[in-house]
């Protein structure tokens, strides 16, 4: 059974054109809409959702403003890019389960649209991520996307590119030169949490392995602690892994480091428990500004202070939380 599909329209598009060149069997349908309708009708599980994939034309904007609450801090990825929605692994916690209503990957193709949009884009020193509503490097083999956003961001210094990502698929990356503005970040869990709640991912060792030769080759690295779960074992876990991480990178070409406990808005948690028998909602949560069910406050406090008390072992670091409230930063900091 094929499990690609595309729009006609891909073909008007230098992207589309590439990728055809790549996939040779795939079914045409009408649209994005007529897509997620054929996969609903199949009844299937988020999982077996993810064995399709769309290649279509978008028709909104592609840069997008990160909503967060204003009671919140602000993060440093105030503005993402959604060229691409879903990603093939199947991490339990993953919000976009309950943002999208499927779980199949789909790619747009009019990426010259994006990048015209980038052009009208005014700010400066402005941190513009890949990788909110996707895995940046997981497909990259058949998209290339990351080759277009470097030359693009190559060429534009005054701002600053994220791709984000828990894949080691980088060998497009290694193609091109290092540039200050374009941070390569890695989302890091120990693997207990990889095992059974970052499905399908690539392991610790992996992803370190290939944040080191990414730094071997000149770029910075971001590391992403998020989400902290609250596991058994919890800090001597993440202890562990925060050494092992330390003692295999080279700490001056760590640009930043971000932090976040798990967060998930009620849905979600719902139609996970429908299709996965896990243990990732057993701790008491509460509601919290945004409407999101997240760990009481000594857990995540106690949980940030373990962390950072172990990172600044190595030495200082520009370190932050994801969505948390002033008075959460001010006694961790």
């Amino acid at each position: 059974m094929k499990k690609i599909y595309i729009t006609k329209d891909i073909k008007n598009y230098e992207k589309g054109l590439k990728i055809l060149e790549k996939i040779k069997n795939y079914n045409i349908v009408s649209s994005e809409e007529e897509f997620i309708n054929i996969i609903k009708k199949k009844n299937l599980t988020y999982e077996e959702e993810k064995k399709y994939s769309l290649f279509t034309v978008k028709k909104g904007k592609f840069l997008k403003k990160y909503y967060l609450d204003k009671q919140l801090e602000g993060i440093k990825e105030e503005y993402y890019l959604s060229y691409e929605n879903n990603c093939p692994f199947n991490c339990l916690y993953c919000y976009l389960r309950d943002y999208f209503n499927h779980g199949a990957f789909v790619f747009y193709v009019n990426i010259t649209d994006m990048f015209y949009e980038l052009d009208n884009f005014k700010k400066k020193n402005i941190m513009i991520s890949c990788g909110i509503m996707n895995d940046s490097l997981v497909m990259d083999n058949l998209t290339n996307i990351t080759s277009d956003l470097i030359k693009y961001f190559s060429k534009r210094k005054d701002l600053i590119l994220e791709i984000r990502t828990k894949s080691n698929n980088i060998n497009n990356l290694l193609k091109y030169p290092a540039k200050e503005n374009i941070l390569i970040s890695f989302t890091f869990s120990p693997d207990t949490i990889i095992d059974k709640y970052e499905l399908k991912t690539n392991n610790l060792k992996e992803r370190v392995e290939a944040a080191k030769k990414l730094q071997s080759h000149g770029y910075n690295i971001g590391l992403r602690f998020d989400p902290i779960i609250n596991i058994k074992n919890r800090t001597n876990e993440y202890t562990k892994m925060i050494d092992y991480i330390f003692n295999n990178l080279n700490t001056t070409r760590i640009k930043d480091i971000g932090i976040g406990t798990l967060r998930y808005k009620k849905g979600l948690r719902q139609k996970v428990l429908a299709e996965k028998n896990t243990d990732l909602f057993y701790n008491e949560f509460i509601i919290g500004i945004d409407g999101k069910e997240r760990y009481f406050k000594k857990i995540r406090i106690d949980s940030y202070k373990e962390i950072i008390s172990q990172i600044k072992k190595y030495g200082n670091f520009d370190i932050y939380l994801g969505m948390e409230p002033k008075y959460i930063w001010d006694e961790v900091f």
